[in-house]
């Protein structure tokens, strides 16, 4: 059993610079509302993969007005079927601490990119 960082897009995803350790999925997972496009084998367990992962979401989403990101953290296992349990979502100009998304084993965050007017 491992746990794995999934990620789906409204947007084609590429794999970043590779300080993350990112493969391509093309997996359908329910409770997801895109494909899932990249997985983190492992999952994330590092404050400075946290780091990595928040900056690899900033850049992809660096050219959309608006654009959507989705990230779970799952129990990859033969035995048990993967399920997100929980749902959150997190405005991404709104995401100050990478900590933020950090998850639990089960847990969906949809991070939006949306225009900013000050």
């Amino acid at each position: 059993m491992t746990y794995y960082y999934y990620l789906a897009s409204d947007q084609k995803m590429g794999l970043g610079t590779g300080t993350l350790d990112l493969t391509v999925a093309d997996d359908i997972i329910p409770g997801f509302d895109y494909p899932v496009q990249l997985e983190i084998m492992n999952g994330i367990e590092k404050e400075w993969e946290l780091r990595e992962l928040l900056q690899y979401i900033r850049n992809h989403t660096a050219s959309y007005k608006v654009c959507t990101v989705q990230i779970a953290n799952l129990l990859n296992s033969n035995k048990v079927e993967m399920k997100v349990r929980e749902k959150s979502k997190i405005l991404l100009h709104e995401i100050s601490d990478p900590k933020q998304i950090l998850l639990s084993e089960g847990q969906l965050l949809t991070i939006k990119k949306v225009p900013v007017f000050i």
